[in-house]
């Protein structure tokens, strides 16, 4: 392969070529832009210097992937018979260039000589102060995960009204459709263009080609109307600094844990009622205890976000070996049976009762006592069913009933008594946190409606008397259920 010359000629103003650039066109090297549909095309015509394009390749291609693929595969074709000079808008940006410099096995055989970028001269035109500013061409913003309207964004090559519109309906996931950005354009005759529009007209304009590009520029957090993660990490650095919140600033780790619990009562309370709104709000609510976590962490030296999702990353790629190896998984049980493998294997673990002890105790009581529970029951130490389960609570009743005869301390037995409640839930295929969790909001909302019904009729809780009070509890409760059927 001979050494394949890449220049970045802009908009196509001779004026902003290098010397080394110029030399190298009228080198007598074999020429090839990627369109001739480029000011410098006419150049190279006044100047009697021969070249060639890549535009059939695009006109033919079905997808912009497959026009780069193929641009690669041309210039390699073409550079296994003579140098050759590749002309580009900007060599930096370029995904045929990109293409180009992957599929090559000898990259010293790939020059590219340095000089005015079309990225340069639209930020020199936009006279913008950038601090922060993410490059891509439009075609790999639309496949990247990561947008973060804090930082500004320059994106090229918007080559057609359909390529604008995807990225603009990308942007509107963190942008109001009224944010102004810059959308810049090349002429005829070689200059740049720029007009400042609302991004809701990014694919409305009359002209797009390889030099369309437009500049996103990053706003203040209180001129914004939507967030990324990394803004809500910002928002609470701000909260925990001296300049910040007096209770933020308190917070430990320990005092935020029942916080952390509640969020995830909440949340789940949301989920099961299907009330997408509510859970939208509550998972942010649980999403901002793990970032205050994270923040009072790396304020500390413990660890900080990017420690905390690199360790969740590892986890899910080595325990799914099914998806990233070579471990073969073709149901769910199997893939909770290899993941129950490598965490033993991990963890050290030898014997059930070391599964067991290896149970979170962080855990509620009663999701731990579930949990070990399930590990007896994988070796076989269960009962048959929930109705062989509620036996045992009721054996643990009357235990219970025979403490409190003999004015014995009933603490044991009461443990026992929800130990086989716990069970009995686990055979029934009910998480016993969220039953119990269910079932003190059904008290609230019973005793609520108790309350209201004694004062429409002007009586007031205080001064009934128990059995009183049970005559209104047995008339909200037949109500409650009745409106439940």
């Amino acid at each position: 392969m001979n050494t394949v010359t890449i220049l970045s000629v802009s908009t196509g103003d001779i004026r902003l070529l290098t010397q080394d650039a110029l030399d190298t066109l009228k080198s007598g090297q074999k020429i090839i832009l990627r369109t001739d549909r480029h000011p410098i095309a006419r150049w190279l015509r006044d100047n009697h210097l021969p070249f060639g394009s890549l535009d059939s390749l695009y006109e033919e291609a079905d997808t912009f992937d497959a026009f780069n693929q193929s641009a690669a595969l041309a210039l390699s074709a073409a550079a296994a018979e003579c140098a050759v000079v590749y002309a580009v808008a900007d060599a930096v940006m370029d995904s045929t260039v990109s293409a180009l410099l992957l599929s090559v096995n000898d990259r010293e055989k790939v020059v590219i000589l340095p000089g005015v970028s079309h990225m340069d001269r639209c930020i020199a035109l936009s006279q913008a102060v950038l601090q922060d500013v993410r490059l891509s061409s439009a075609e790999t913003f639309l496949i990247a995960d990561d947008l973060n309207p804090g930082i500004s964004c320059f994106l090229s090559e918007l080559h057609s009204k359909a390529c604008a519109g995807a990225c603009k309906i990308k942007l509107m996931r963190l942008l109001d459709d009224q944010t102004q950005v810059l959308f810049f354009f090349g002429s005829a005759d070689g200059q740049l263009r720029m007009r400042s529009i609302p991004l809701f007209e990014l694919d409305r304009q009359e002209r797009y080609d390889h030099l369309t590009a437009c500049l996103y520029l990053a706003a203040p957090l209180t001129q914004r109307k939507r967030f990324s993660v990394d803004d809500l990490r910002a928002v609470m650095r701000l909260l925990r600094s001296k300049d910040g919140c007096p209770w933020d600033q308190e917070q430990t780790h320990e005092s935020l844990l029942p916080n952390l619990l509640e969020e995830s009562f909440e949340f789940i309370e949301a989920a099961r009622e299907a009330d997408h709104e509510h859970m939208c709000e509550e998972l942010g609510d649980v999403l901002l205890q793990v970032i205050f976590h994270a923040v009072i962490a790396a304020q500390c030296g413990e660890f900080d976000l990017h420690d905390v999702t690199t360790a969740i990353t590892a986890k899910l790629i080595e325990r799914h070996p099914h998806v990233f190896g070579t471990v073969k998984a073709a149901t769910a049980s199997q893939v909770l049976e290899n993941w129950e493998k490598i965490k033993r294997r991990q963890r050290g673990i030898e014997t059930v009762s070391d599964a067991m002890d290896n149970v979170s105790k962080g855990l509620s009581a009663a999701m731990r006592a579930s949990k070990v529970q399930h590990k007896a029951a994988k070796v076989g130490f269960d009962f048959p069913d929930a109705k062989s389960a509620l036996k045992k609570v009721t054996e643990e009743y009357e235990e219970i009933l025979q403490c409190i005869d003999q004015n014995e301390n009933p603490e044991e037995e009461l443990g026992d008594l929800l130990f086989s409640a716990v069970n009995v839930c686990r055979l029934c295929g009910v998480n016993p946190d969220i039953a119990l969790y269910a079932a003190v909001n059904k008290f609230i909302t019973r005793f609520r409606g108790m309350e209201n019904r004694m004062k429409s009729e002007g009586k007031s809780i205080e001064d009934l008397t128990l059995s009183e009070m049970d005559v209104y509890w047995v008339k909200e409760k037949h109500i409650s259920m009745k409106d439940n059927q």
